[in-house]
């Protein structure tokens, strides 16, 4: 029996195993770690990755680990609002670790191997020769890219598309701390000038919280200062935000970057990308993981429905999920450039004052739409 071997044991990974699982296809899931978790900080599911997770009878696990909440609040530094809004469906706010453990549960063991590095990938017509750290080689006759946004394979198989920097930073972090009634079950982001500052409740005493700015690539924190130095950054915010950074238990910094939307190939003969691998996205809209979902389906989907023709596959599965996917790439990007730009972001707060709620709720319908999986 075919065996699908899948490159990466992050939420797109181990969501296509499951999915897999469920349609009775061989898999062999291959991972770089020791051991698959994931680090410190929270991730966004909407409704639409929700849905998928029903199928895959995951979703009721994920909706008892996480916080849902429908409120969003766009407020200036003082945490005076601008906009409030009430989404039409539940955003579940889950620890990463903890989606992580989920979507391991079902997977058996054996399935999964560890300590396995990709160092080389070539394709051919028939098969792609993987070669991994271990000395381990194999011949595969469906390989699913699943390795993010650093994605040793896209670089090997199409080293033409670049990594595109935003010219901002990221810090995410977890603090436990006695809630404001007036911030639960609410998602709260703060613009001033080109800083943005967001937190979300993660449960009764726990914030998940996000501080965006300008800053160069690849730029490093020193451990034993980033809180002071973020502390003196959102000098001027109001006192929460200083609560939350002072009392944080951790800093993790990343560069805000996607792979863009130019047209392009998500596959190659036996090979085919998933998630950030091929169309990864700024984290503006918090659709990185749920896309990476919403691709393990439609993938897994397309398997039996295409009698394991790849060459019929591979392109199904780009068509039906290309536009939705650049429409989320290129909304992301222009939201965060607006933040970005010192005059945009001057005038921001009165463009979300006087935005209609039509205009919001029919992003949020567009975020959710899984009519083309015949939901």
């Amino acid at each position: 029996m075919e065996v699908v071997n899948i490159i990466g044991g992050g939420i797109g990974g181990l969501s296509l195993a499951n999915a897999l699982q469920c349609e009775k296809i061989e898999f062999k899931l291959f991972e770089q770690a020791a051991r698959i978790t994931e680090v410190g900080a929270a991730i966004s599911i909407s409704k639409a990755a929700l849905d998928i997770l029903e199928r895959l009878d995951l979703a009721a696990a994920v909706k008892n680990a996480g916080y849902e909440t429908r409120h969003f609040h766009i407020a200036d530094k003082s945490l005076k609002n601008i906009r409030v809004t009430t989404t039409q469906s539940p955003v579940t706010i889950i620890h990463r670790a903890k989606l992580i453990e989920i979507l391991l549960a079902k997977i058996p063991k054996e399935k999964i191997q560890l300590n396995a590095r990709l160092t080389n990938v070539r394709s051919e017509t028939a098969f792609s020769e993987l070669t991994f750290s271990n000395a381990l080689k194999l011949e595969s006759t469906c390989t699913v890219a699943a390795d993010g946004i650093q994605s040793i394979c896209r670089r090997q198989i199409f080293p033409g598309i670049k990594i595109r920097h935003a010219g901002q930073a990221i810090w995410r972090g977890i603090t436990t701390i006695d809630w404001p009634e007036q911030f639960r079950n609410t998602y709260t982001e703060i613009w001033s000038n080109t800083k943005r500052f967001l937190f979300v409740p993660m449960d009764a005493t726990t914030v998940f919280w996000l501080a965006i700015k300008n800053a160069s690539i690849g730029g490093e924190d020193n451990p034993a200062t980033v809180r002071e130095e973020l502390l003196r950054e959102y000098h001027d915010f109001h006192p929460f935000v200083k609560e939350l950074l002072l009392h944080s238990s951790n800093f993790i910094r990343n560069d805000l970057s996607d792979l863009g939307s130019e047209k392009r190939k998500w596959y190659l003969d036996k090979l085919v990308f998933l998630g950030d691998a091929i169309h990864a996205t700024t984290p503006n809209l918090a659709q990185g993981g749920c896309q990476a979902i919403e691709d393990a389906y439609c993938l897994s989907h397309l398997f039996n429905k295409s009698n394991h023709n790849f060459s019929e596959m591979f392109p199904a599965y780009q068509r039906l999920r290309q536009s939705k996917v650049s429409y989320i790439v290129n909304a992301s990007w222009k939201f965060g450039k607006m933040a970005q730009h010192p005059i945009s972001s001057r005038y921001a707060k009165y463009f979300f004052k006087y935005l209609p709620n039509s205009s919001i709720l029919r992003v949020e319908r567009k975020l959710n739409d899984l009519s083309y999986l015949g939901f």
